[in-house]
């Protein structure tokens, strides 16, 4: 049994043996962070040479899916699926929250997702676990009150402190990839299998992706002067107040801390495109977006549109910018998701070309509801 764990700030890979009632671990490598991408894949040769073993000595492949750093998530899957679909390894895959969870002998888990928020999975002794992504608010507004919960970082300690305060807290080392063996031996007992073309990371975001107050069939009209005296420019630092104030304006925009945007706006943050769309004779802020690139691909994380500017197509606009610049920088692919029921936002990114891509089955939570998977491929965009 091949283990792949690169979610964390750290990852490692593990191989095991497996019985009828126990597994024995061979060997683990570690992984540096930001490093997945050069060495994972040498590791796992590695680590495969040291025991005398080969791939095709592999009989299942245990894949932690998530949650955890986009990059991590889409190199370590993309790995696997690389390494299993020659062969016809079957895959197993875990939560990175569950692994933590067993790890710790509890029954409910919680992560750090940056940004003042965790990735939580919780879990009392009359429901079955949920997973989600929950800031210090959304925390206090959490009724079930699990008992003791697995932490393995200082960000999630924190924030459970201060919304739950007392709350018991089991601490442990992070989760590894023969951690991540372990927790998998009840599904491989039971057959219990991912197909390969389903297998897709578990990201536990919110529907930062959602465009409010546009409608698809708005025109941006030439002789509309408010719409054609706004300008779209890079995102400063200076006009971080007025993006808050303008997501707080809408119920379910995405409520990033100030520390978010400022990480966005850096010069040396080549991988963030972050733009305002500004009121040329005021100044004032119409939207805002932000765009997170791993090129080829590239991930819309907001675009919210001001009240007062809503229906002139701003928002419209604002993507175009994106889609040119990160263009330039080598993206291919824009990709995002959205509630189900979001059907203004759906049917104006259906207006600018993306197409549905796949969905994940009760994602979000407050309400419970499936994410709907879109992508766009740049050279089809319909924006001009």
């Amino acid at each position: 049994m091949l283990g792949v764990d690169t979610c964390g700030p750290s990852g490692s890979v593990a191989l095991g043996r497996i019985s009828a009632e126990s597994v024995q671990i061979l060997g683990q490598r570690e992984l540096a962070g930001r490093t997945y991408s050069a060495t994972l894949i040498s590791a796992v040769g590695g680590l495969l040479a040291d025991h005398g073993a080969s791939l095709g000595t592999v009989g299942v492949i245990v894949a932690v899916y998530g949650p955890g750093s986009f990059t991590g998530v889409r190199v370590g899957l993309s790995a696997v699926k690389g390494l299993a679909e020659p062969a016809a390894i079957p895959v197993a895959p875990v939560s990175r929250l569950d692994v933590l969870a067993r790890k710790a002998g509890a029954k409910s888990a919680a992560l750090d997702a940056h940004r003042h928020e965790v990735f939580l999975r919780i879990c009392d002794n009359h429901s079955a676990a949920r997973e989600l992504l929950a800031g210090i608010e959304e925390l206090k507004a959490i009724e079930m009150r699990p008992g003791s919960i697995a932490v393995c970082d200082d960000g999630s300690d924190a924030v459970l402190e201060v919304a739950w305060p007392g709350v018991e807290l089991a601490r442990v080392s992070a989760p590894t990839a023969a951690d991540a063996i372990r927790c998998a031996m009840p599904a491989i007992f039971k057959g219990e299998f991912v197909d390969l073309a389903l297998l897709d990371g578990h990201y536990l975001r919110r529907s930062d992706a959602e465009i409010f107050g546009e409608s698809p069939s708005t025109p941006l009209k030439a002789d509309n002067a408010r719409a054609q005296a706004v300008v779209i420019r890079a995102m400063r630092d200076a006009d971080i107040e007025q993006v808050r104030e303008i997501a707080a304006s809408e119920r379910e925009a995405p409520q990033w801390p100030r520390s978010a945007y400022q990480a966005a706006v850096k010069p040396e943050m080549e991988r963030r495109i972050a733009l305002v769309a500004e009121d040329a004779a005021t100044g004032v802020l119409a939207g805002f977006a932000v765009l997170n690139m791993i090129p080829p691909e590239a991930e819309l994380e907001s675009i919210v549109t001001a009240v007062e500017f809503q229906r002139r197509g701003i928002a419209r606009r604002l993507f175009g910018s994106l889609a040119s610049e990160s263009g330039i920088a080598g993206v291919k692919k824009i990709v995002l998701e959205v509630r189900e029921s979001n059907r203004r936002a759906r049917a104006l990114y259906e207006a600018l070309g993306f197409a549905v891509s796949g969905r994940r089955p009760r994602y979000y939570a407050d309400p419970v509801e499936d994410a709907v998977l879109m992508g766009l491929d740049l050279g089809h965009s319909r924006q001009g």
